[in-house]
């Protein structure tokens, strides 16, 4: 083959590299924004006015109409027919049907018509006040309990929840690979085997042993103390990182007389901080997100999480969209700052944990 039809195939082939590179980039972006779509539409939601949020044809961003200040004062701006013309006016009042409208530049002009013929003018506005109106919004007639005790609740529960984990399941997870114990393999078989009974077989067992045996009904104890005794899951994660780890290091750090309780400490938790941060955010995501649980166990409103509250602001009369979508803003933001500030170390851990040696 000549040199001039080596060049012409390996730009083909280059070319068709690229076409495929980018047909793939763009099923992903198109993926991606498919799922994105909701979480867009809540954002945007947060910032519109109440009669924004129903208005039809939908709209994403946020519109409202504009308004004029007329000697100190703001007022609707409409589209007002004149003399064959379409005229803004701002609009003063509305009586019985009929409104006035005075001309901003010229205060002086005042007209009157029916307020069917006239058109709102509309424009894009972004309601900042959603979010202090949801958060110190009272969700309970008589009680000043709104959406910052929920969110310090929900805050207080995951912190714990995430501590409890750490400290139950890495010592655990320590034991299960580089210590040798008879019938080692046969508890670690038998430890994952309990990931295969659903929440709901235990639920009313664990539901009376915390309420009537130990008393613990409506406080934060059974949400967080059982995390204190180690998960399968997290287990078996911290288990299979913990492989990855070179043998020779632990045994070297014996030779030199270190404890296994200074290895974990010293040797294995600094290199194990992918898969710690794995741990955590796994914790965050289901201590923040869970519904049950504090359904289940908490009573008074002071107590609720902001899972719970989101549910209790939507059971009221006249729900406030914009205010529950502002309030869901905020119960979503942790969650995406969370895995945005930690997804290199979030993903790292997670490829490591799929390996050994």
């Amino acid at each position: 083959m000549s040199a001039a039809g080596v060049t012409h195939t390996k730009h083909r082939i280059s070319w068709r590299k690229f076409l495929s590179r980018t047909l793939g980039h763009v099923i992903v972006f198109s993926v991606g924004l498919f799922f994105l779509i909701p979480t867009l539409w809540m954002s945007f939601t947060a910032f519109k006015s109440r009669t924004d949020v129903f208005r039809f044809p939908p709209t994403l961003l946020p519109y409202d109409v504009k308004e004029v200040t007329i000697n100190g004062e703001r007022y609707p701006l409409y589209r007002v027919p004149i003399d064959g013309q379409i005229r803004e006016f701002a609009r003063l009042k509305v009586e019985e049907g009929n409104g006035t409208y005075v001309n901003p530049q010229s205060p002086d002009e005042v007209v009157e018509m029916r307020a069917r013929l006239t058109e709102p003018v509309i424009a894009i506005k972004f309601h900042w006040n959603n979010f202090s109106d949801a958060m110190n919004r009272s969700t309970r007639p008589g009680l000043t309990v709104n959406f910052w005790t929920y969110l310090k609740n929900s805050t207080i529960v995951a912190a714990l929840t995430i501590f409890g984990t750490l400290v139950s399941c890495v010592p655990v997870a320590y034991g299960f690979s580089h210590i040798e114990w008879p019938g080692r393999d046969a508890v670690f078989v038998l430890v994952l085997s309990t990931m295969m009974l659903p929440f709901q077989v235990t639920m009313i067992p664990l539901y009376l042993f915390f309420t009537s045996t130990l008393g613990w009904g409506d406080t934060f104890l059974p949400l967080v103390v059982p995390s204190l005794f180690a998960s399968p899951f997290e287990i078996f994660l911290l288990r299979q990182f913990f492989l990855t780890i070179p043998k020779d290091l632990i045994d070297a750090a014996r030779v030199d007389g270190a404890s296994d309780l200074r290895i974990l400490l010293q040797l294995i938790v600094p290199l194990s901080k992918p898969i710690l941060t794995a741990i955590t955010i796994f914790t965050f995501l289901w201590a923040w997100n869970d519904f049950l649980g504090p359904l289940l166990y908490l009573n008074n409103p002071e107590h609720f999480t902001l899972a719970i509250g989101l549910q209790d602001f939507q059971g009221q009369r006249n729900t406030a969209w914009n205010q529950l979508m502002a309030a869901s803003v905020v119960f979503t933001a942790p969650i995406i700052l969370a895995f945005f500030f930690a997804q290199r170390t979030f993903i790292e851990g997670i490829k490591l944990t799929g390996t050994k040696g």
